[in-house]
């Protein structure tokens, strides 16, 4: 019977060329490699190689064994990747979601109310997150609107509402009151911190002018809004997860892209398993 091992031996001689190079990439010896080859020739009872003083090729005959073995190599990875992703799945709920917010409540209810599961979450572009829902990449999803598709259970969890977080002495900070537009300040140098999701392409959409200074370090994040007079951005929902920076002010903003309603999405067919998680979800803020 031909075995993986000697597919894999003949496909490293034709990448590498030579029997040494081959079985030095293999961290076997050449004998070995040249006895595997050997065998292999048995099992298909056909010649695969030229042998000549000191030199070996494949022949037609080694040239399309080759292709079938690379061809059988690569559906075993494949075979091995989708069983152990299958596996995961079985263990793990994973949680996509469209921005930060929806995963800082979500976590702690799936962890409670699923122990022996392994919780994952994670923030992605928003056609990823669909995606992902469809082929079981995700069992949950959060999105900044409602779905409309036959394939998911979709519903409406908490607001998130975004502020301009501004040291006092910005000209801008006098509007606690009255709020503002997010054009008013298009073209100043903004801090943002990576992995915004969605929220980034409205901040891109509304201030095509600006300059964005994007830190992926939270602590450098937190130094530079304490330290300079940058505008920054908060939402109600950070403020309740992290609480407000003292030396700054929220300005409300009044583009009605600044207020979203998340909603989490599953398919169907897993509402059941995860309908006590859809019972607690938060509802407002």
């Amino acid at each position: 019977m031909i075995e993986l091992a000697q597919l894999r031996h003949l496909a490293a001689f034709h990448q590498s060329g030579t029997l040494s190079q081959a079985a030095e990439e293999l961290h076997i010896s050449q004998p070995a490699l040249s006895r595997s080859m050997q065998k292999l020739e048995e099992e298909l009872q056909v010649p695969l190689f030229e042998r000549q003083k000191n030199k070996i090729r494949l022949n037609a005959n080694g040239q399309m064994a080759v292709e079938h073995a690379q061809r059988i190599l690569e559906d075993v990875k494949e075979m091995a990747e989708q069983v152990r992703a299958l596996d995961r799945r079985s263990h793990t709920i994973a949680l996509g979601n469209c921005a930060p917010a929806p995963g800082w409540s979500a976590v702690p209810v799936l962890s409670n109310l699923y122990p022996g599961m392994t919780i994952s979450s994670e923030v992605q572009e928003i056609p990823q997150l669909i995606d992902g829902l469809r082929d079981g990449t995700y069992q949950i999803i959060t999105l900044p609107y409602a779905l409309a598709d036959e394939a998911f259970y979709c519903q409406a969890a908490q607001k998130e509402t975004l502020f301009l977080c501004l040291p006092p002495k910005h000209p801008c900070a006098q509007k606690v009151e009255t709020g503002m537009n997010l054009e008013e300040i298009d073209g100043e140098t903004v801090l943002l911190f990576s992995t915004l999701g969605f929220w980034h392409s409205v901040h891109v959409k509304l201030m095509p002018h600006s300059r964005f200074l994007i830190q992926h370090d939270r602590d450098t994040f937190s130094e530079l809004v304490n330290t300079t007079m940058l505008p920054s951005f908060m939402t109600n929902l950070s403020v309740k997860y992290f609480g407000k920076n003292n030396d700054r002010v929220l300005v409300p903003l009044l583009n009605p892209e600044a207020s979203v309603t998340f909603h989490f999405l599953c398919r169907k067919e897993n509402y059941k398993k995860l309908k006590p998680f859809f019972r607690q979800l938060p509802k407002g803020e």
